[in-house]
């Protein structure tokens, strides 16, 4: 499993923090740097106000992380991945499976 994590990504969490006029901003913290391994999952398309959105798909192996962030981004070179599920596929504390989609920003 170790050979296949090549790719380095950076794991970020949502910090919430109250602002001026009683509501929240969301700013995105590095939580540590880490290696995975990244595969292509789905390309998916649909017409969104007018436009042709498409969205791709990942499903990322890392090393067991216990306390993973309940809500997680990954940046990977210049993209920005939305973790939208994070589990650990056979119950053994060593890998864990992330399915992420691409985001725009």
């Amino acid at each position: 499993m170790i050979g296949n994590l090549n790719t380095r990504l950076g794991l970020y969490r949502a910090v919430n923090s109250a602002d001026d006029i009683g509501g929240a901003s969301v700013a995105w913290v590095l939580e540590r740097a880490i290696w995975g391994h990244v595969k292509p999952q789905s390309i998916s398309e649909r017409g969104e106000f007018g436009r042709l959105s498409v969205t791709q798909s990942y499903k990322i192996t890392i090393r067991y992380m216990p306390h993973f962030p309940e809500r997680a981004r990954l940046i990977w070179g210049q993209r920005t991945l939305r973790v939208i599920t994070a589990s650990d596929p056979d119950n053994r504390g060593e890998r864990m499976h992330l399915i992420c989609e691409g985001e725009q920003l």
